[in-house]
């Protein structure tokens, strides 16, 4: 799934250089293509139907998507 979204560019990597350890990536959704708003919403909405309402809460994350994680 990664693939495809870096594929449709909805997803940006970041390579950050630790001066004590290795090297990590950051991840997240690229805040200027439309199709990242679609899937966000979709996603909101397959989690809805799969979880119901409170059960959302609980299985997926809400952390916001278009900052660095």
């Amino acid at each position: 799934m990664r693939k495809i979204l870096k594929a449709l560019l909805m997803i940006q990597e970041k390579q950050v250089k630790s001066p004590i350890g290795p090297s990590y990536r950051k991840i997240r959704m690229n805040p200027y293509n439309p199709l990242s708003y679609i899937y966000i919403l979709l996603a909101f909405i397959v989690g809805l139907f799969m979880f119901g309402l409170v059960g959302i809460w609980k299985e997926m994350d809400l952390k916001n998507p278009f900052k660095y994680q």
